[in-house]
C-alpha cells in the first residue's frame, strides 16, 4: 500500500518503504502508480495529498500511526475517519491523514 504525495516539482509520486522514523525520510517512487525512478526524500521535501470523502486514507502521525480507513466526513479541520476492518469511525485532524494510491 501507497501513500500519495506531491513531490516539489508537481509529479505524483508514492511511498515505496520508510527509512528513518527520526527525520522521516523514505523511498519515493515516481509516478501516478509508482513505476517511475526512486529516490530518497525527508518529510520537508514532500507534500501530503489529503483525501477526499469517500477515498482511503492512511494516517501519518500521532496514536493511530499507521491506521488504514475511509475519510466518511469532514467537519471543519477534523476528518471522520471509518478504520480499516472495523465498525469503528475516529475524529481524526485533516493535517495527519495522507491519501491511499488507488
Amino acid at each position: 500500500m501507497t501513500v500519495n504525495f506531491v513531490a516539489p516539482l508537481l509529479c505524483s509520486a508514492n511511498i515505496a518503504e520508510n527509512l528513518d522514523s527520526q527525520d522521516g525520510s523514505c523511498r519515493v517512487a515516481l509516478g501516478s502508480q509508482g513505476n517511475g525512478d526512486e529516490l530518497i526524500a525527508t518529510a520537508n521535501e514532500l507534500e501530503v495529498v489529503w483525501p477526499t470523502k469517500n477515498e482511503k486514507l492512511k494516517i501519518m502521525n500521532g496514536s493511530m500511526r499507521g491506521v488504514t480507513g475511509k475519510l466518511i466526513g469532514v467537519d471543519g479541520s477534523v476528518g471522520i475517519v471509518r478504520v480499516e476492518g472495523s465498525l469503528d469511525a475516529k475524529i481524526v485532524d485533516m493535517v495527519i491523514l495522507g491519501k491511499v494510491a488507488a
